[in-house]
């Protein structure tokens, strides 16, 4: 019992072998796209926090979109370096959003998807109730208004506070009700988080991330047709 409930948070051989595979397509695209970076954008500079950030994100949302539980520590990977690379560009809500929040809950996540069903079974993937969905709409417009008041108090004059608040609101949403397997996440980080950090780090001169958030947005497409076919 004790060793598949290690196996089950580790990962199966499968699940090994589908981690292995798609970090090595992605750390090739992600240097095909960083070459492609510095021949036309001018005075592109490599980041190695962006380009770690940006490579474990990559395989994160992929094992995400399957339910491979080594999503996990991908994920976390991907949030130290990222928070780096914000600190550096003058992204402070993203910052916040990636030390204070994404590793502290996919530390939590990771565990929950393993154990969190029934008699310690791994987690099924499930939609929210109408209320719940309620809730969720109240809780982005609260938090959105929130987030813009902190990064205006302590960060005035960053960039774009009101699209930083409302991507970092919607993430810490999206990423809680991921941790949960609930489907309606995915439409989250399709709508008010892919598009909006689309237009943000386009505008930040964040050109990295822009490709990965473009890429973020057709995954999190597949993944809500793939888990609400699972839902069904």
């Amino acid at each position: 019992m004790a060793y598949t409930k290690v196996k089950r948070l580790l990962g199966t051989k499968k699940e090994h072998i589908e981690q292995l595979k798609v970090g090595v397509i992605m750390f090739a695209a992600t240097t095909v796209y960083v070459l492609l970076s510095k021949y036309f954008v001018p005075n592109y500079s490599l980041n190695v926090f962006e380009f770690i950030g940006t490579w474990a994100g990559l395989i994160c949302v992929w094992l995400s979109r399957t339910r491979n539980i080594l999503c996990w520590p991908w994920g976390i990977v991907s949030s130290l370096a990222l928070g780096v690379f914000f600190s550096q560009i003058g992204l402070p809500g993203q910052q916040w959003l990636n030390w204070g929040y994404f590793v502290i809950i996919q530390l939590w996540a990771w565990p929950h998807w393993a154990f969190g069903g029934k008699e310690d079974t791994e987690l099924p993937v499930t939609v929210l109730s109408w209320k719940g969905r309620i809730l969720t709409l109240v809780f982005m417009v609260l938090g959105t208004v929130l987030a813009y008041s902190l990064i205006d108090v302590f960060v005035p004059g960053s960039l774009y506070p009101w699209l930083d608040a409302l991507v970092v609101t919607s993430s810490v949403i999206a990423q809680f009700l991921l941790g949960r397997k609930k489907v309606e996440s995915w439409i989250l980080w399709l709508g008010p988080v892919n598009l909006v950090s689309i237009a943000l780090f386009f505008l930040a001169g964040a050109y990295t991330l822009t490709a990965l958030y473009v890429a973020f947005f057709i995954h999190a497409a597949f993944a809500l047709t793939t888990w609400t076919k699972v839902n069904k």
